[in-house]
């Protein structure tokens, strides 16, 4: 059953009243829900897809491991399906994310894959030519120690035996000194006794005088003492007489008759004198012959030492040094494991940047709102057709701000982000080429060495030298027994390069290097298309916010206004000042200047007639740079000194300051007319007659100008008389001001926009809906449903 479902709206003094049929409503709400749900499954079929393809990267690009990429895939794929799946917000954060992939942030992940492919391919297969150099080199380390080893072992055998002869003779010769000094030891003693017996007799002989004279001689001593005796007593008995005691000395010769027997020891003294010269040197001298004879020296000395011990053998040595080079490389490996998780946190900071931009695109009007949109121009036209102020064209300045979505043309902004990203692309280049670069050369040396080397290489003597020992007994066997041992060692061959230990270089993945210049290309096609790309954001946002879009649009057009309302009035006032300067616009050569800029080839006759100094923009003082600059615009009313490049003079609606001045001068507070110029008047009069004004009201209002600066009523009057138009001056002034701009190309839009340059346009639109009335035949309720089918005011 059908039913008719009536909507009134009043606000602002305005009612509205939608009316349709109830069947219709509910086949567009359910189409509503199924096409609300077409988007879901899509989005939810996005998220699947997108973290497929980020798993693949994984895989294939990064070459991680199977599970670890299984597991990522599902980590993304979870929250990225279900929330574009369940959530709106999700879904426009997601879109907006997928553009900036292809800027700042797609080119640091590329770079960062890019990087990743670089460690895993051309980085790793150095390392792994740099080990499979340091095994080769132990391997030839080890064999030559091995073959080292056993040689010495061959040399050392002879040298055994020579060591066992030398020992036997060792110890038979102990035996021999043994019996030996039992020898000298019995011929010793059997010498000191026939030595000590002749020492008595000898010292008998020497010493039968001494002993005959001490016998024979004491007689005499014995006399002498027994009249010194006297003499001393009678000395000390008479005292002052003891010249008396001189007597005893008259008796004292008698002792000499008891020396006669002393004459007997004359003999033995001389016969011991004669021994002591004839005999006993001749004695000693036989017994130090004898002892000469018997002294001799037997010294034995063998010396062998054989230090076969270590407390590691070389393949022990060999083994350690390689698991030390492992664990350095090991290191190197670790350290580039957190890389793999690089990925999941650019995706994560992109995303974040994409939400952030979306807030700010609806809570700021004035971010990242530069682009004039087909949508913007059919803003424009639509309030240019109601009367108001058209934007469009921009100038020059504002066309380097301000640029259209599609455009080739980049912004400053954009500019600086072009060569920021191919910089560091070029870096990351460079670093590239260096690592590949290293990874093809130490290939290459490796596979030089490989193929150069395919016979063993082998360390003989250079020269064999042949010893042979004649002769025979234990020194003959000794010698023969070390020349063995030395032909052993001259004979002898160590292997220092053998074919087991020649290495096999990894040869390096071209496929690897084509990867690599595939992520560079597409990081500096990124870079350079990033600009672009970034406009999708706005598009993107522009579609999930059309009414937030609308606004920003009506901003900027303001924005755009305001900064031309700005820089106009900064440019009279320029042109105003440069007036002063020039002494008001007037002067011959001012004059004779503008004449010449007139003509064809008028700047290089204003060069040589000396007034090229002067050829500048009233406004901004820009200079004439040849003759055929087309930039300079000149006045075409008569005796008129206006002279502007193109931006300012469309800055200025196209209008001379110097002759329409009147159009504007309310707008100056610093500058005074003075009517007393009769030459000023006459050029605004002029003026009037240009086919410049083509408005009637501009023409009419700086007529009623031009009389009222000449008039000597008060200045209340004139006060007055502006007033009356107080509340029509801004859009006057606005049309005097924008009076000769060309419009834009008619819009497709069917839409309807009211320009808010009029207040009373402006207040309506701001007004909200006060109330809602849905009136239903079948059911009493209030609700708010928008009109969809039909609007009678």
């Amino acid at each position: 059953m059908k039913s008719d479902i009536t909507v009134q709206a009043a606000g602002g003094g305005v009612r509205r009243t939608v009316s349709r049929s109830a069947g219709q409503s509910r086949w567009k709400r359910v189409k509503g829900h199924l096409r609300e749900g077409g988007w879901s499954l899509l989005g939810f079929v996005s998220g699947l897809v997108l973290a497929s393809l980020y798993g693949i990267t994984t895989l294939f690009v990064q070459t991680q491991p199977l599970w670890f990429c299984v597991y990522v895939t599902l980590g993304v794929a979870v929250p990225a399906a279900f929330g574009m799946g369940l959530s709106a917000g999700v879904r426009a954060n997601v879109t907006v994310m997928l553009p900036s992939l292809c800027s700042a942030h797609g080119r640091n992940f590329l770079l960062f894959l890019f990087v990743s492919v670089l460690l895993s391919g051309p980085v790793a297969n150095t390392l792994e030519n740099t080990e499979r150099a340091a095994a080769s080199l132990l391997c030839g380390a080890e064999l030559a120690a091995n073959q080292t080893q056993e040689l010495m072992q061959k040399a050392a055998m002879p040298l055994s035996s020579a060591l066992d002869r030398i020992r036997e003779i060792s110890s038979n010769a102990y035996s021999v000194a043994e019996r030996v000094n039992n020898f000298i030891d019995t011929l010793t003693d059997s010498v000191r006794h026939v030595a000590r017996t002749l020492r008595n007799v000898y010292h008998f002989l020497s010493d039968i005088g001494d002993i005959c004279n001490a016998k024979l001689g004491s007689p005499y001593r014995k006399c002498r003492s027994v009249f010194g005796e006297a003499r001393a007593d009678c000395v000390r008995l008479l005292g002052d007489f003891d010249f008396l005691c001189d007597i005893v000395d008259g008796f004292l010769p008698l002792c000499n008759i008891a020396r006669a027997g002393e004459l007997f020891c004359i003999i033995p003294s001389y016969v011991a004198d004669h021994l002591k010269k004839r005999l006993a040197a001749p004695v000693v001298a036989a017994f130090e012959q004898m002892k000469r004879e018997f002294e001799f020296n037997l010294s034995t000395s063998a010396t062998f030492d054989l230090d076969a011990n270590s407390s590691s053998s070389v393949h022990q040595v060999s083994q350690d040094v390689m698991e030390e080079v492992s664990s350095d490389l090991q290191l190197f490996h670790t350290l580039s494991q957190p890389l793999k998780y690089g990925g999941l946190v650019l995706l994560a900071w992109s995303f974040l940047r994409a939400v952030q931009y979306r807030r700010r695109y609806c809570r700021e009007r004035d971010f990242d709102n530069v682009y004039i949109t087909s949508q913007f121009e059919e803003v424009d036209q639509q309030v240019t057709s109601g009367g108001g102020v058209s934007v469009l064209p921009l100038n020059r300045r504002e066309a380097k701000t301000y640029i259209t979505p599609l455009s080739l043309q980049l912004s400053s902004r954009e500019w600086r982000a072009v060569l920021v990203g191919v910089a560091s692309v070029l870096r990351y280049l460079v670093v590239g080429v260096l690592l590949v670069a290293l990874d093809f050369l130490v290939f290459w040396v490796l596979d030089q060495v490989h193929h150069q080397l395919t016979e063993d290489v082998v360390a003989r003597a250079p020269v064999t030298v042949a010893v042979l020992v004649n002769g025979s007994g234990f020194a003959s066997d000794i010698f023969r027994d070390l020349v063995a041992s030395f032909n052993v060692l001259q004979g002898g061959n160590v292997t220092v390069i053998s074919r087991k230990c020649l290495l096999r270089p990894a040869e390096p993945n071209y496929s690897t290097c084509f990867i690599l210049g595939f992520l560079l290309g597409l990081a500096l096609l990124v870079s350079l298309s990033g600009g672009f790309v970034q406009r999708c954001r706005r598009l993107v946002c522009s579609s999930y916010h059309p009414e937030t879009e609308l606004e920003r649009i009506q901003f900027l057009r303001q924005h755009i206004l305001d900064q031309r309302r700005a820089e106009g009035g900064t440019l009279r006032k320029a042109v105003a000042r440069s007036l002063a300067d020039r002494g008001g616009g007037g002067g011959g050569g001012s004059r004779l200047r503008t004449l010449l800029l007139r003509s064809p080839g008028g700047v290089r006759l204003s060069h040589l007639l000396g007034l090229s100094s002067a050829v500048t923009c009233l406004a901004c003082g820009e200079e004439a740079r040849s003759e055929e600059d087309n930039n300079m615009v000149a006045c075409d009313v008569p005796r008129c000194t206006g002279l502007y490049c193109r931006t300012c003079f469309h800055s200025l609606g196209n209008t001379c300051v110097v002759c329409m001045r009147p159009l504007t001068f309310q707008e100056d507070g610093e500058e005074e007319l003075d009517s007393s110029d009769d030459e000023q008047l006459s050029l605004w009069s002029a003026a009037l007659d240009s086919p410049r004004i083509t408005d009637p009201r501009a023409r009419t209002l700086m007529r009623r100008r031009i009389s009222t600066a000449t008039s000597q009523a008060p200045a209340e009057r004139s006060d007055v008389e502006v007033g009356v138009k107080d509340q029509d001056v801004d859009s006057e002034l606005s049309e005097a001001d924008m009076m000769y701009q060309t419009g834009s190309d008619e819009s497709d839009s069917d839409a309807s926009f009211y320009s808010t340059s009029s207040p009373k346009l402006a207040r309506r639109q701001d007004e909200a809906l006060v109330t809602v009335l849905i009136h239903r035949p079948d059911a009493r309720q209030t609700l708010q449903d928008p009109p969809e089918t039909s609007v009678s005011p």
